[in-house]
């Protein structure tokens, strides 16, 4: 039904697997629709009532496809995708299974519990591909606080799962073999509540969380990274399997 997505249902839970194994699941234009219309599929489907995201292979999600970047971009950048995650009125539980970078570790920070195997490395790499982690420059500090969400962004260090946790970045590590069972056990105590309690439960977290000139400011910065000459060269020397040389512009 997906190009870049499976869709697995059971027990009132779906379980939405980000599916490009040969590309460590990284995350081009026909990812994040699918991903859009999926979750736009899954609200209006009464027997599902928590929904679990993962990844094949090894990989929750190694970050933007360098390879799909566009050369030039015209008109603002669409932010359907994210903000569908934001209202997305179902619970969301984050399954990470392996590498979470960039923008697959920021569709992990828009769920709403994030459980981690013990094997999982993450890390906002945006800028050291030239590029705007477009979500955790809003909403990672009221997670982490701003001073490790300003180290986080701007150093753009990978850390491992335990150091997650212990900054509040992930609810939960798990041995790697017990991800799955662990995440679908917090669906099932989750499932236990009244499902609209849940609902205005979930609405009222999020309601301050993202704005009009919030929106601006993303599609801007967006814009602005994406058609740079940073972005291209960073394309080119993942390519080459070299140091990008960035020149701020």
């Amino acid at each position: 039904m997906y190009d870049t997505i499976l869709i697995e249902k059971q027990n009132h839970v779906a379980i939405l697997t980000l599916n490009r194994p040969e590309r460590l699941n990284a995350v081009n234009p026909q990812l994040k629709n699918d991903i859009c219309h999926a979750l736009t599929e899954l609200e209006a489907d009464n027997g599902t009532r928590v929904v679990i995201m993962t990844g094949a292979g090894r990989a929750f999600s190694a970050g933007a496809d360098l390879t799909a970047t566009p050369d030039d971009i015209e008109g603002p950048i669409s932010l359907d995708e994210e903000k569908k995650l934001l209202s997305f009125d179902k619970p969301i539980i984050a399954a990470i299974n392996g590498y979470a970078l960039g923008d697959g570790l920021q569709h992990a920070l828009l769920c709403d519990i994030i459980i981690a195997s013990d094997k999982a490395v993450l890390g906002f790499i945006g800028a050291r591909v030239g590029a705007l982690c477009h979500v955790a420059v809003w909403a990672l500090a009221d997670v982490v606080g701003r001073n490790k969400a300003s180290e986080l962004l701007l150093a753009c260090d990978r850390i491992t799962a335990e150091e997650a946790y212990r900054i509040g970045l992930v609810n939960r590590v798990v041995p790697h073999d017990q991800l799955m069972p662990a995440a679908i056990e917090m669906a099932q105590k989750i499932m236990r509540a009244a499902p609209l309690s849940i609902k205005y439960t979930k609405r009222a977290l999020r309601r301050a969380l993202f704005n009009p000139d919030t929106e601006a400011f993303l599609q801007e910065g967006l814009t602005v990274t994406l058609k740079s000459e940073d972005m291209k060269e960073a394309g080119r020397a993942f390519m080459e399997q070299r140091e990008p040389v960035f020149k701020g512009r």
